[in-house]
């Protein structure tokens, strides 16, 4: 008896979960787009003339012109740290204990 209890449960349960026929719930298209929708190939470029290059660099500086560049940024960034261990200092407090080694 418990068996049929089961099935018309589920036969009653399985008549409202049904979509409605009159098509009041229409899924809409699915839209799909490639991700190789606007993919560009590989287009093959010519390598410059490798004296211009060379004298290009040369006109900058070489590499020392790029290092340089490296450098001031390490330093400007390094000024901040700098000032903030001074003013520790002036106030009494020891914020680079190896400061005097």
């Amino acid at each position: 008896m418990g068996g049929l209890l089961a099935v018309l449960a589920w036969h009653s349960y399985a008549q409202a979960t049904q979509p409605d026929p009159s098509g009041a719930d229409v899924v809409p298209p699915v839209t799909y787009q490639s991700p190789l929708h606007s993919y560009r190939g590989f287009e093959h470029q010519t390598p410059g003339d490798w004296r211009e290059a060379n004298a290009t660099v040369g006109r900058i500086g070489g590499w020392q012109a790029y290092a340089a560049e490296v450098w001031e940024a390490s330093q400007s960034q390094d000024d901040g740290a700098d000032s903030d261990i001074d003013n520790a200092a002036d106030a009494g407090g020891d914020a680079n204990p190896h400061q005097h080694h």
